[in-house]
C-alpha cells in the first residue's frame, strides 16, 4: 500500500479561485476504482497550504491517477497559483504496523484489556 502525502501552497489572494478546482479534484479523484482514500486538508495557521492525504494500492496506482483527464487539467491550473513548488512523499507501511478497523473494534480492544 502506497500512502501520499502532497502539500500545496497557494498565494493568499488566488485561494478562492483554487478551493473549486481542488473540490473537483478531490470529487473525481474519489470515483476512481484504484483509489482508497483521498483527503485535502487545510493548515489551520496558514490557509494556503494544502496537504493531501492519499492511499493507493500501489505506485501504478498512483501513476493511473496522475495520468487522469480531470489530474492532467486541474493539477496546472492550480500550479499557476502556487507561492513555492509543491512538496510531496510517497510512503510505505511500516509492516506489522497496520490497521484495520474491520478486524479492531472497540469489542476486541476492551477484551484484550
Amino acid at each position: 500500500m502506497l500512502k501520499v502525502i502532497a502539500q500545496d501552497f497557494i498565494r493568499p489572494e488566488h485561494i478562492a479561485t483554487v478551493l473549486p478546482l481542488y473540490r473537483e479534484l478531490v470529487e473525481k479523484t474519489r470515483q476512481e476504482p484504484l483509489c482508497l482514500s483521498y483527503e485535502l486538508f487545510v493548515d489551520q495557521k496558514d490557509p494556503g497550504h494544502f496537504t493531501f492525504i492519499e492511499t493507493w494500492p500501489d505506485r501504478a496506482a498512483l501513476d493511473t491517477h496522475c495520468a487522469t483527464e480531470h489530474f492532467q487539467r486541474l493539477v496546472p491550473q492550480i500550479d499557476r497559483h502556487q507561492s513555492q513548488p509543491g512538496q510531496f512523499l510517497l510512503m510505505d507501511v511500516l509492516p506489522g504496523t497496520e490497521w484495520c478497523p474491520a478486524t479492531h473494534t472497540p469489542a476486541q480492544a476492551e477484551a484484550e484489556a
